[in-house]
């Protein structure tokens, strides 16, 4: 399949595999749960704000949670809640044992907020507050999604310190195209200390097979099945994967989708999700068992231990 043996990937940075898969209703960009139990087995890590299913994904099988914040802090489109401090505040309140017990472990701000959706100084208000939460329980992290090339414009003088791993979706751009983006335009805006996930597309489709780019056969010739879209995809995966093995910046992944959709609900050739592509998602179960296995040792004991 391409991959190098599972020993040698211990050893590097990547740390997460979850599926970018709105369960709830995606409302401009924002949701706040991102997987399901039938991931268990290939994922080790999902964004959620359901504490239900966070300690059960946890308990049952070892997945780590990104706790998706957007609500808490912002209006969407809109800015800063009025009441954020006090939201944060209850929130925070309420998580920290699953912060303690490992089942959380880092913050996830939004997707696509930039431009416009909120100010920079909205922004880094956020941020700041997290980053606090870093005081008593180091480990833990903070991401962001961006959609596109164009956000970074927001950015001139390089991203806020205080953001730990960013990431993009841009499904139009080849596994080459990307690397050469992050390499060039991407990097040279980040501190040392930040990291990206890298976001593949993860789907097929069953209404215009020969008209996606994403189900083309090998000999560059289009598509005719949906099982010539898994294999398209499954080698697009392994591609993604030696890029991430050649880069220390890339320490996850986050494709997009798990779970198939309607065709309305969706852009063009994207309806059918990594659970009915039998190829593709070996392959995410392959790295899935490759990448680091997540820590179950609570927080305090991680904190004496390191």
């Amino acid at each position: 399949s391409g991959l190098i043996e599972r020993e040698t990937l211990f050893s590097m940075n990547l740390h997460t595999l979850l599926f970018y898969t709105c369960v709830t209703k995606e409302v401009a960009n924002q949701c706040d749960e991102s997987f399901t139990l039938d991931q268990a087995g290939i994922v080790n890590r999902g964004f959620s704000s359901n504490v239900t299913l966070i300690k059960q994904a946890h308990k049952d099988h070892g997945i780590e949670t990104f706790f998706a914040v957007h609500d808490t802090f912002f209006v969407n489109g809109a800015g800063m809640r009025p009441d954020w401090k006090s939201s944060w505040a209850a929130l925070y309140a309420q998580v920290k044992p699953l912060v303690q017990s490992g089942a959380i472990v880092g913050w996830f701000l939004g997707d696509e907020l930039f431009p416009g959706k909120i100010s920079i100084a909205n922004f880094t208000s956020a941020l700041g507050t997290l980053a606090e939460t870093k005081k008593e329980f180091p480990d833990l992290l903070i991401w962001e999604n961006e959609g596109g090339t164009g956000w970074l414009d927001t950015f001139p003088d390089g991203l806020p310190a205080d953001l730990d791993i960013t990431s993009i979706d841009d499904y139009y751009l080849t596994v080459e195209e990307h690397r050469e983006w992050y390499t060039t335009k991407l990097y040279p805006l980040m501190s040392p200390h930040q990291k990206v996930f890298l976001v593949p597309g993860s789907y097929g489709t069953r209404s215009g097979i020969e008209n996606s780019r994403w189900c083309t056969k090998s000999d560059g010739s289009p598509g005719a099945t949906l099982a010539d879209c898994d294999r398209f995809m499954a080698n697009q995966t392994q591609a993604y994967l030696n890029w991430a093995l050649e880069d220390d910046r890339v320490v996850g992944f986050a494709p997009w989708h798990w779970d198939s959709r309607g065709v309305t609900e969706v852009s063009e050739y994207k309806e059918v999700g990594t659970v009915e592509m039998p190829e593709l998602k070996a392959e995410w179960q392959k790295i899935g068992a490759m990448i680091k296995p997540p820590r179950t040792e609570t927080r305090g004991m991680r904190a004496t231990l390191e």
